[in-house]
């Protein structure tokens, strides 16, 4: 495992210092970097600290200094500034950091992707139709059966009629992603789990017209339709049941190209308050499909 690079951050200290201007340096992409504090912020009482990426607050990051992981190593001009906190006799006092603008060299950003975890990028939208992105990320999509291409209806009544016979294909061998695109591994869908996510109502204020999770560095903040970077939003269509078809929507069940065993295929699994990557279930169940390149 490679040794996370140090780059200092001269940091405000807290009460005392002025916000310094914006500072530039390049990192290689895919490569874990620490942000550290060489005038670390004092005050009489506990400060508490919380950094940001682009203006959005990046879950976790608590500390005092902060290292980019490998999987979030990459963008061009990507701004990174940390905000301290304490309180003194007037109340919570804050100050912010000075500026750091991290270009990391040797990744090219794909056209069109507002989430890349691992250098993996994320399609904005579900597929709806065979081999075709929906035309909004949060609306409800079709279901599909292991390795087949039949687009099972979003609402009741089932449409096609269902098919019981389990495909015993080791893999997605009929992708049914856009040229170019193709189905997620299990370990991108760990990846991106463990990027962070955020369930989001209809009533969250978020733009979501139907309920899902925002995943990504940026889960906590995003919002549909434009304010996307870093993050992409995954609606919680639930699945058909492997028990004729049936309709469910307490959970949400995404393929991923991986099967678990013969009449088993790992998949995402989704719900209020869960997000797993290690489910499996019947290859006749009827899960969503979302593609990464």
């Amino acid at each position: 495992m490679r040794n996370a690079t140090r780059i200092l951050l001269t940091a405000t200290g807290l009460l005392t210092a002025s916000t310094a201007g914006a500072q530039g340096v390049q990192a290689p992409a895919g490569q874990a970097y620490t942000i550290i504090s060489n005038a670390d912020a004092t005050a009489v009482n506990p400060i508490t600290y919380q950094w940001y990426r682009d203006n959005g607050p990046i879950p976790g990051a608590t500390n005092a200094s902060y290292t980019v992981p490998a999987i979030f190593a990459y963008g061009d001009n990507v701004q990174f500034y940390r905000l301290a906190k304490t309180q003194d006799c007037t109340g919570d006092v804050e100050k912010k950091s000075n500026t750091v603008t991290i270009t990391f060299t040797g990744y090219i950003m794909p056209v069109g992707c507002n989430l890349v975890v691992g250098g993996t990028c994320w399609a904005d939208c579900n597929v709806d139709d065979p081999r075709t992105f929906a035309t909004r990320a949060d609306m409800y999509t079709k279901f599909y059966q292991w390795n087949r291409l039949t687009a099972y209806s979003v609402n009741n009544p089932l449409t096609p009629a269902w098919n019981s016979v389990v495909d015993s294909s080791e893999t997605w061998t009929n992708n049914p992603c856009p040229s170019g695109w193709r189905m997620p591994s299990q370990d991108e869908f760990q990846q991106l789990v463990n990027a962070g996510s955020t369930w989001a109502e209809t009533s969250s204020g978020r733009g979501n017209i139907v309920p899902g999770r925002f995943y990504g560095f940026n889960h906590a903040t995003c919002k549909l339709p434009s304010n996307m970077s870093g993050c992409i939003f995954f609606p919680a269509g639930g699945y058909r049941s492997s028990a004729g078809g049936t309709l469910n929507r307490t959970e949400s069940c995404y393929w991923s190209d991986m099967q678990f065993s013969i009449i088993r295929g790992y998949h995402l699994d989704f719900a209020s308050n869960i997000s797993d990557y290690t489910t499996n279930s019947s290859k006749i169940l009827g899960g969503l499909i979302r593609c990464v390149k």
